[in-house]
């Protein structure tokens, strides 16, 4: 790509319209600026969140992706897009990556930069890339809840996800990834039978036996058993649809609303820690997938009452 003629802090003055400080954005005290809410997870004060965003427009939004098979965290894709090129497979695989976040190290994350900085348009970037280690990482791991986190993980698999993509063309096998989950398909039931031990194959020699399949979350299944895939069902027409267990909620949800205001008030605390925008969240995850059943709740509910917590203007 070619370079603009910005510096970095050209880009962030630019960005920031002056209003924040670019010498205080590379000292940043970082173990002051985020709250750990558990040992996976931590969040990222006001201030560094437009820092880490600012990095990701300008660097991290560069790295290394294979978006060929990666649908997580990327324009235009979903976890609708990850499911939908099985939907008329008959064999599956599934499987996902354990501890994921906490196996990219600073270490990583360093090599990561490495092969990005000449595509970032910033033409003395390479200067500070000891100031972007420090202001992504946490105790050298990589931290979930960070804005630039999902681009740095996404691109930590890159290699793997070229070496497996490659795999499976050879071997007519369907591959996606969103985020730590791993999903193949066939219609030829031989091509999946030793996927595992490819895949575990490929991990190890990429990343020095650091980075292992979930034995827990491994499965194969085929056409007309439950085929569950990131909170969707497909059927065996073919067809994706919205998992029973979320449907079950959102009916249970719509009918204390309209029964029992204070059983509502309940099960929104519990079930969406009392945030509307969570429903219209699922309603939304909903009509991308199957608005057919969406319907089905106007029909069943009224479109007054899906359509208020569709658009979060209930009362």
């Amino acid at each position: 790509m070619k370079k603009t003629s910005l510096s970095l802090q050209e880009a962030f003055d630019s960005t920031f319209h002056h209003k924040l400080n670019f010498d205080d954005f590379l000292n940043l005290n970082l173990p002051q600026e985020y709250q750990k809410i558990s040992n996976a997870k931590v969040n990222p004060s006001p201030k560094l969140k437009k820092y880490l965003r600012f990095l990701n427009s300008f660097v991290f939004d560069y790295v290394k992706i294979n978006t060929n098979v990666v649908h997580s965290y990327r324009h235009e894709k979903s976890t609708y897009t990850a499911v939908v090129p099985h939907c008329h497979s008959k064999f599956f695989f599934q499987t996902d990556i354990k501890d994921f976040f906490h196996k990219i190290t600073k270490q990583d994350v360093e090599k990561i930069l490495d092969t990005a900085l000449d595509n970032v348009p910033i033409y003395d970037i390479h200067q500070y890339k000891s100031e972007l280690l420090n202001i992504t990482t946490i105790d050298d791991i990589l931290p979930v809840g960070f804005p630039t986190s999902p681009n740095i993980s996404n691109s930590f698999l890159s290699d793997f996800d070229d070496a497996l993509e490659g795999y499976c063309i050879k071997n007519e096998i369907i591959y996606t990834r969103y985020s730590d989950d791993i999903f193949l398909s066939s219609n030829a039931k031989d091509s999946l039978m030793s996927i595992q031990n490819t895949i575990s194959d490929y991990l190890n020699e990429l990343y020095d036996r650091r980075v292992k399949i979930n034995a827990y979350k491994t499965k194969h299944t085929h056409k007309g058993s439950k085929i569950k895939m990131l909170g969707m069902v497909i059927l065996p027409s073919g067809k994706i649809s919205v998992d029973i267990k979320l449907k079950q909620q959102i009916e249970v949800l719509f009918h204390f609303y309209i029964n029992d205001k204070d059983k509502f008030a309940d099960y929104l605390k519990n079930h969406y820690q009392g945030d509307f925008s969570k429903v219209s969240g699922q309603l939304n995850h909903i009509n991308t997938i199957d608005k057919s059943y969406l319907d089905k709740l106007r029909k069943k509910y009224g479109n007054f009452i899906v359509d208020s917590f569709y658009h979060q203007s209930i009362d």
